[in-house]
């Protein structure tokens, strides 16, 4: 079957799913600058605000996980904090958009108990970017976990807080699955993945995104690896919720849960803008099954 049959099997079969995304949502910031030097007097680098140009606002984390699925499922239930507690911004330079600087806002005082019963839902996904909306979650078994390492809570958000509950499926990037093993996991060594999923895991699938170099699933007894699609990349922020976002869904369909040709040709498709500038939808998907290789 080629790509884009592939694709259109996916969309028929996950057209009926209730999915229910649970998380942290952050506000993605993006204000354009000119570097214009350092600071004769300190070690401080120096920009000028772009004149006449408004920041740029994008909603990130489980609220652009939840929209990549919105025109895939029958229904997408975002559970999350409501506002701007949690904000990220980029000044980035206004010639190749690079990032020159961060700063980060979390005020996560008002974060409170929520309860999840996973059998609501066809596909509960539980995206923990360690900022403390999903330290009070109480939820049933069976659910999708991203529990990702960031700047914020390196070292300190590790997979294996959720080892108490069985998941149907845990993905990780490799700086992740090294944390968790406390010592560097090699992308090419199956032994590696496999010691990996019997510790402190419990989920029935395991999802590794390994950058350029593609991804796999194991399952416990079998590797499958999945190659990467090639894009024009224009940013790479976001990529690895996307492939969170497609791959919970497999699962639940009728398809073989170890192609992950879907997956990845979404993460692909998201590289083509900043950040979570758009979402990926039917159309978008089809027209770059049609252009990669």
């Amino acid at each position: 079957m080629g790509i884009t049959e592939k694709v259109n099997a996916f969309i028929e079969q996950a057209k009926g799913l209730r999915v229910a995304v649970v998380g942290e949502t952050i506000i993605d910031q993006f204000i354009e600058v000119t570097y214009e030097g350092h600071s004769m007097k300190s070690f401080c680098p120096v920009f000028k605000l772009e004149s006449g140009k408004e920041p740029l606002v994008q909603k990130g984390g489980a609220a652009a996980i939840a929209g990549h699925l919105q025109d895939f499922v029958k229904e997408v239930t975002l559970i999350s904090n409501p506002g701007d507690e949690i904000v990220k911004t980029r000044y980035m330079d206004a010639f190749d958009k690079k990032k020159h600087v961060e700063i980060n806002k979390f005020d996560t005082s008002n974060f409170g108990p929520i309860t999840i019963n996973t059998s609501d839902y066809d596909v509960v996904i539980v995206a923990d970017f360690g900022h403390g909306y999903c330290d009070k979650l109480n939820i049933t078994d069976g659910f999708h976990l991203m529990c990702q390492t960031n700047s914020n809570n390196f070292g300190f958000n590790r997979i294996s807080k959720w080892k108490q509950y069985r998941k149907k499926s845990i993905t990780l990037d490799l700086r992740e699955a090294s944390l968790q093993m406390n010592r560097t996991i090699s992308r090419d060594n199956d032994a590696d993945i496999a010691e990996l999923y019997n510790y402190e895991l419990n989920t029935e699938h395991l999802f590794v995104t390994l950058g350029g170099k593609g991804s796999l699933h194991y399952n416990g007894s079998t590797s499958v690896h999945q190659h990467s699609y090639k894009s024009v990349i224009v940013d790479t922020i976001g990529a690895g919720d996307t492939f969170l976002a497609f791959c919970t869904l497999l699962p639940a369909l009728q398809g073989n849960v170890t192609d992950l040709t879907i997956p990845a040709l979404a993460a692909s498709l998201s590289t083509t803008w900043l950040c979570n500038e758009q979402s990926v939808t039917r159309t978008k998907l089809l027209d770059h099954a049609a252009r990669v290789v």
